[in-house]
């Protein structure tokens, strides 16, 4: 559901008012406008896009809002819920990441019976705007780097005015400087600043992540129930103009394997549904189906090295979110190499990084950026090899280690570990990798008229992985009953 969209019974909708409008649940209506949970000192609101604002007052009431040189007037329902619809705005793009950008005021007044009451809320930006979402892994905070975890300074020098964080179901937008900056979430603020610093455009950030949070439980679209983390914390934001929307979760589903496919498509369809968001009629404005990047898994604990067919963990649950690649608008941050032997890798800064670089190419006209790493796109059975060909292969394949948020280190002439092939007969034996350019040359002595091929497809993978050369990992994969990547 749009929020305020058509005039509903008060019995009907005091419900989601207490959802939109916090307060409303210990206070009686005022003529004061109060606006929805996104609106608060501080806000990005989403350019190129209208922009739907929404709040409460008294039933009747008439509200005019105004931001910039544009406003919108309505008159409150029955129950004094009111909506307006702002026309698209602009960003203007900022000198550099330090520069202290150039707030609007927007103003929302109500008139009733000769009286009039006014709510403003300060510094509001025109930018990008981010849904950060999921459990654990996208909840953690930056905190401090006493362990060294992401790049030195990266908190100390955090004077970015134009970067901001609002955490549902919470009432406040940090502008980030180095006071701030512990309390961004790591992923949300890697990504944000790397899509500030090329775009130079404000962006805001919004988390809604729960701890040990399972996938049904933010689910709003049959045949699944509307989850009680939909209901709390992202049903309050839905028509709140996004550019797209980042997914960390899943280790409280690893169990579900490949049946983590079909929710994992609910949430991003039901979402968008939700939101139900117009494109842009500018050529490179946000899309209706908004942009939804998910990580896929990281490993965790450690794989058997004596099983050759793998399939082990969170083999299953990873190729769930390979072929939900299908989906409109998707994009996939590769984590394979940056696991641990406990539930949080401490590496936040290359996921923060790699869910960036699937915006700034799709999103914001970097073409020429290599979005991710190389995933299976097909294969073909050359005699006693199967060649297998990529997507994002980039300026070629190469096999690498990997250590902490450092770039990973080539390792010419080094094997390529958990790489199986399947002989005619059924047997999987572990396997030889041969780069060619952009393709993988699988073979053993061991398989005889070799039908598929396994690559990490496994918990945890440790050791020299493969790569390109843009410094991305390869996804797993299975070329036996799994989804390729069309051409």
């Amino acid at each position: 559901m749009v929020p305020g969209s058509g005039r509903l019974g008060a019995m009907k909708l005091f419900p989601i008012l207490l959802l939109l409008v916090p307060a409303l649940a210990t206070a009686e209506p005022t003529l004061e406008p109060q606006l929805g949970l996104p609106f608060r000192d501080h806000a990005v609101l989403q350019q190129k896009i209208p922009l739907p604002v929404w709040g409460t007052t008294l039933p009747g009431a008439e509200v005019r809002v105004t931001i910039g040189e544009q406003g919108m007037t309505t008159v409150a329902d029955d129950a004094g819920f009111w909506r307006v619809t702002l026309l698209p705005m602009n960003a203007g793009r900022l000198a550099s990441v330090h520069a202290v950008p150039e707030g609007l005021t927007l103003t929302a007044t109500a008139t009733k019976d000769g009286a009039t009451a006014t709510t403003r809320i300060e510094d509001i930006l025109i930018g990008e705007v981010w849904l950060c979402a999921g459990q654990s892994n996208m909840a953690g905070k930056m905190r401090t780097n006493a362990s060294r975890h992401f790049p030195a300074d990266s908190i100390e020098k955090a004077n970015y005015p134009g970067l901001r964080q609002m955490v549902s179901p919470e009432v406040e937008w940090l502008v980030c400087s180095p006071e701030t900056a512990p309390e961004f979430k790591k992923v949300c603020f890697f990504f944000g600043r790397k899509v500030f610093e090329e775009t130079l455009v404000p962006v805001g950030l919004i988390n809604a992540a729960v701890g040990g949070s399972n996938i049904e439980s933010w689910l709003n679209r049959e045949p699944y129930e509307k989850g009680s983390h939909y209901q709390s914390m992202i049903e309050p934001l839905v028509g709140y103009g996004l550019c797209g929307m980042l997914w960390y979760q899943g280790e409280s589903n690893a169990d579900d394997g490949i049946a983590y496919l079909p929710k994992l498509k609910s949430l991003i369809t039901g979402w968008r549904e939700a939101w139900a968001q117009p494109d842009s009629e500018a050529a490179n404005g946000p899309r209706g189906k908004y942009s939804a990047y998910f990580v896929q898994l990281p490993g965790i604990g450690t794989s058997p090295a004596d099983v050759p067919a793998m399939g082990d963990g969170r083999a299953g649950i990873r190729q769930a979110y390979f072929e939900a690649l299908e989906l409109p608008n998707t994009g996939m941050a590769i984590a394979l190499d940056i696991g641990d032997l406990k539930e949080h890798p401490p590496n936040k800064y290359d996921t923060g990084i790699r869910l960036a670089r699937l915006a700034l190419h799709h999103d914001y006209g970097f073409d020429e950026l290599v979005p991710g790493g190389p995933l299976y796109k097909s294969h073909a059975i050359e005699g006693d090899a199967i060649r297998v060909r990529f997507e994002h292969a980039g300026s070629g394949l190469m096999i690498a280690e990997k250590e902490g948020f450092l770039p990973p280190e080539p390792k010419a002439g080094a094997k390529l570990g958990w790489l199986s092939i399947q002989g005619k007969d059924g047997t999987w034996h572990w396997a030889d990798g041969k780069i060619d350019g952009s393709d993988l040359i699988v073979s053993s002595p061991d398989a005889f008229e070799p039908v598929a091929v396994r690559y990490a497809y496994t918990n945890r993978p440790v050791g020299p992985l493969l790569y390109n050369k843009e410094g991305l990992p390869a996804g797993p994969f299975r070329t036996d009953d799994g989804m390729a990547l069309s051409e």
